[in-house]
């Protein structure tokens, strides 16, 4: 995977140091390579992460015909089956990539061809005749893709921290900071003015010459779900096929493969996978299944995660969380652009990259489809509706005696609550409200809006699943992974993202996750071979926590008091520094003060990321026209 960036100048003369400092400061997420392409009033730029075919012919921008050229982050599992297909339609390959698959089926198909992608993208196509411009975007929302738009520019990118390179004095949104971060990500929205997100399953169209824009939705999972049997058992060998099938073609690399293991069920799941599926196959010597496991402060699955690594003769790598020191804070926020401590993820990867990776399967993404213990309440409403309307129905077709009975069997008195309807109220609280005269913030809009008159055939689960998994909540965890990976030039491949398999989990009925009172059941009943019973059983449900700095003690209070003190900080007209100040002398709101200098941290962390870039001037002799090498 790698890292974007484009530029379509509206007003102004091409200024091609903006597109070498938007790819010099994504050089984390591609660190082999980087090239732009300039072709009118559009710069396209590239930083390459090499992972299949490591040669030249990967070089992006790429073009094999040099009419189309396309820059592109991600992986798509499916491409050597795309790859028969186009050669059976006489088309030519000059590289072993799947960059130039994508490429040769949008030439055949165009937009369609992405309903073809098994994988995860964001990726930018330019027709050069046409003069049109292709942004799309993968289904799920792994691979960010950020849109920022004025009057001067149209841009897009991987990361946030590019868009300095065109607006060095971004301004922050009132109506949007201090509203919870998952919370934006359900309509696709930043801190920042001008810059959002492309909505995940949709594509953007831009005519360079015209600066028309249009957006189409190219993705419907709805529409696409599978026919789940009424067979518990069945399902839960499908889901074990799916979730082989998933894990086996993501092991497709011409570079170093490892793995992480937590103990928990996810992780140990695809852990057992990868060495099924490498003692039944040829050796891969680019996989390295020695894992390594993340020990920290009330982690409860060491000793199970030990357990698995020896049943498999695995060597394992005990890696101990450690405080940060507090001097690192502004650089890993800015790194991760959040606010969010998520210092434990971004360590994770960084001990993968010192051993020497380029990728690492994980066990993430399971949660929003096989039910997180947060959300057995929204996952049991179903139970709950269906027997009021069977009471209903009973008080109304049934004789005393039957209804006497029914009320009887399942403990019903005589003032029944209503049904419960699905509602998607999101938080829109504003937790800086103190502190800022905020804009009111506009909800209107949310992703599931777009598909609300179709969710209501569909049962409250299915539609709570929906909503979290494909709207909004489940998007910021995703970029939460691809920041604390890519930060470190790893690329995380999670076969439960797969699309059959995470399918599969939208379309399956909540009584076969949650099963004898466990959950997660079909995940747990598909390997129940494969894992000890310590993980089998395993009666509790944790993964890599946010780290969290005592704001309460001395050592960090002073540091909370020299941020709310430098220069930047007191100058800044987006909060009120005097009643900041004031609240911490009285030590009130310390955390709402903290996460607030977090924020000013993560902006600072970006200027000065960009203030200490020098750019490549070599980039321009990276451009790959497959068709001239």
């Amino acid at each position: 995977m790698c890292g974007i960036n484009g530029i379509i100048f509206k007003k102004n003369d091409v200024d091609i140091s903006k597109i070498k400092m938007m790819n010099s400061m994504l050089h984390h997420r591609g660190p082999d390579k980087s090239g732009f392409l300039k072709h009118k009033n559009i710069l396209l730029g590239h930083t390459r992460l090499s992972i299949i075919d490591l040669t030249k012919n990967g070089y992006q921008p790429m073009s094999n015909n040099g009419r189309h050229w396309i820059i592109y982050n991600g992986e798509i599992y499916n491409y050597k089956e795309i790859k028969k297909e186009l050669i059976n339609k006489n088309y030519k390959f000059y590289s072993e990539t799947d960059t130039e698959v994508i490429l040769t089926a949008f030439i055949e198909w165009g937009a369609k061809c992405f309903e073809k992608f098994n994988g995860e993208w964001s990726l930018a196509i330019l027709d050069t005749v046409n003069n049109d411009l292709i942004i799309s975007r993968d289904g799920i929302g792994y691979k960010p893709c950020y849109i920022y738009e004025d009057d001067k520019y149209f841009a897009f990118s991987s990361e946030l921290k590019s868009f300095y390179s065109i607006n060095s004095s971004l301004e922050i949104d009132k109506a949007n900071f201090g509203i919870a971060s998952e919370s934006l990500f359900y309509s696709s929205k930043t801190i920042f003015k001008n810059i959002e997100h492309l909505t995940q399953g949709r594509f953007i169209k831009y005519n360079i010459n015209s600066n028309k824009k249009t957006i189409t939705r190219w993705d419907f999972p709805l529409n696409n779900l599978p026919k789940i049997s009424v067979n518990y058992k069945e399902n839960v060998e499908n889901y074990f096929s799916l979730l082989h099938e998933a894990t086996k073609i993501r092991l497709n690399s011409d570079v170093k493969i490892g793995t992480s293991l937590s103990g928990g069920l996810d992780s140990s799941a695809i852990f057992s996978l990868l060495n099924v599926i490498n003692s039944k196959s040829k050796s891969n010597d680019k996989l390295d299944l020695n894992p390594i496991i993340m020990n920290y402060k009330g982690m409860r699955s060491k000793n199970e995660a030990i357990e698995l690594a020896k049943k498999y003769n695995k060597k394992f790598l005990i890696i101990e969380d450690q405080d940060e020191k507090i001097e690192s804070t502004k650089k890993i926020l800015a790194k991760l652009e959040t606010a969010e401590e998520f210092f434990m993820q971004y360590n994770l990867y960084k001990n993968q990259k010192d051993r020497g990776l380029k990728i690492s399967i994980d066990g993430h993404g399971s949660d929003e489809f096989l039910g997180y213990p947060n959300f057995f309440p929204e996952l049991s409403v179903d139970t709950y509706n269906n027997l009021i309307q069977l009471n209903n129905a009973v008080e109304t077709f049934g004789g005393q005696n039957t209804n006497t009975k029914f009320k009887k069997l399942f403990g019903i008195g005589t003032n029944l609550s209503k049904i419960i309807d699905f509602k998607t109220n999101v938080n829109s609280l504003n937790y800086f409200s103190n502190y800022i005269e905020a804009d009111p913030y506009d909800s209107s809009y949310q992703i599931i809006n777009d598909d609300l008159e179709n969710l209501k055939y569909f049962s409250y689960s299915l539609n709570f699943t929906y909503l979290i998994s494909y709207c909004g909540w489940f998007q910021f965890f995703l970029n939460k992974w691809d920041r604390a990976s890519m930060s470190n030039s790893i690329e995380v491949r999670m076969p439960f993202l797969d699309n059959n398999v995470r399918l599969f989990g939208l379309a399956l009925n909540s009584e076969h996750k949650i099963r004898n009172s466990m959950s997660k059941s079909i995940l747990r009943d598909a390997f129940s071979k494969h894992l000890p019973k310590s993980i089998i059983e395993q009666k509790f449900k944790q993964g890599l926590s946010q780290h969290r700095f005592d704001i309460n003690s001395l050592k960090y209070k002073e540091y909370l008091k020299l941020i709310i003190e430098e220069k930047n900080f007191k100058e800044n007209n987006t909060w009120d520094v005097k009643k900041i100040k004031k609240d911490f002398d009285q030590n009130l709101n310390i955390n709402k003060i903290w996460r607030l200098g977090k924020y000013y941290l993560m902006i600072e962390g970006f200027k000065d990321n960009y203030n200490s870039i020098t750019i490549n001037n070599d980039q321009e002799n990276q451009l790959n026209n497959l068709t001239k090498l």
